[in-house]
């Protein structure tokens, strides 16, 4: 990889750097919880070869719902539910928000925290323990000055045990925004298959900012398979769009960032 010659920042130290990334990770991560947004997941398979063929398309309006975040799929393939769907996807509304409401904060909270161990997610504190970091040198993404690091597990690192320790089993590299301490771009490299995901599947985020926040806006993974003689490309790629802020008075359960990868 070339990188952009970048002379004007002192070199700092990689361990620094990305003490410094996580501290701004939490500050951005409570701010990025008053967001509502469309979330769009697309999966397609591609032989060897031939052009992509989709698989999979459903389109989400994400808001908050007492406190939670609530996923309502508002069209499939492009096109928008048909009545029956609106109808059932109504009715799951009413029931999803009267549990909410009648179901004390505390238990909600504790059931809440308890689903975000099993969400995947690449999570800096433990790349700080387990890995050891090396700083490649200045580059730039879209234009802004960044540092891009990589980060490898050491020697003995345990393998995951939940989504949320999933790092533990990736190679990693990340585009820190020389001004805000924010990564603006991040890829994962998987060492070991785990959780359904394969040896060597790759997932690149790329962020936006949305009234000083930084938020995703894209969350790709690309894996490769053989089926008998055949290769296989399967991308999942999730959008993130129409970003708005949520200003109504609630009390959020959550401070972790909203978008989720679902690979």
């Amino acid at each position: 990889m070339l990188l952009a010659a970048w002379p004007c920042a002192a070199q700092p130290d990689a361990g620094e750097l990305l003490r410094r990334m996580t501290q701004a990770e939490k500050s951005n991560r409570q701010q990025s919880a008053c967001f509502v947004y469309r979330e769009d997941i697309r999966s397609s398979t591609a032989r060897a070869g031939q052009l992509p063929k989709q698989t999979g398309w459903i389109t989400y309006e994400v808001t908050i719902l007492e406190g939670e975040v609530y996923h309502r799929p508002v069209a499939r393939d492009g096109r928008p539910l048909s009545p029956e769907h609106l109808a059932a996807e109504e009715k799951r509304f009413q029931l999803v928000s009267e549990y909410r409401r009648t179901t004390p904060v505390e238990e909600r909270r504790r059931r809440f925290f308890a689903a975000e161990e099993n969400r995947y997610r690449i999570d800096s504190e433990i790349v700080l323990r387990h890995h050891d970091v090396k700083l490649l040198g200045p580059d730039q993404v879209r234009g802004r000055a960044v540092w891009l690091v990589s980060a490898l597990p050491r020697r003995g690192t345990p393998k995951p045990k939940r989504r949320s320790e999933w790092s533990l089993s990736q190679r990693i590299q990340y585009w820190i925004d020389q001004k805000t301490d924010l990564p603006l771009r991040v890829e994962a490299e998987q060492f070991d298959d785990y959780d359904g995901t394969r040896k060597g599947t790759l997932t690149r985020v790329e962020t936006v900012e949305v009234e000083g926040v930084l938020l995703p806006e894209s969350i790709t993974s690309t894996s490769i398979r053989r089926s008998g003689r055949e290769q296989l490309t399967q991308v999942t790629d999730q959008r993130y769009s129409v970003y708005r802020k949520f200003r109504a008075e609630t009390v959020l359960l959550f401070t972790e960032p909203v978008p989720r990868s679902r690979f």
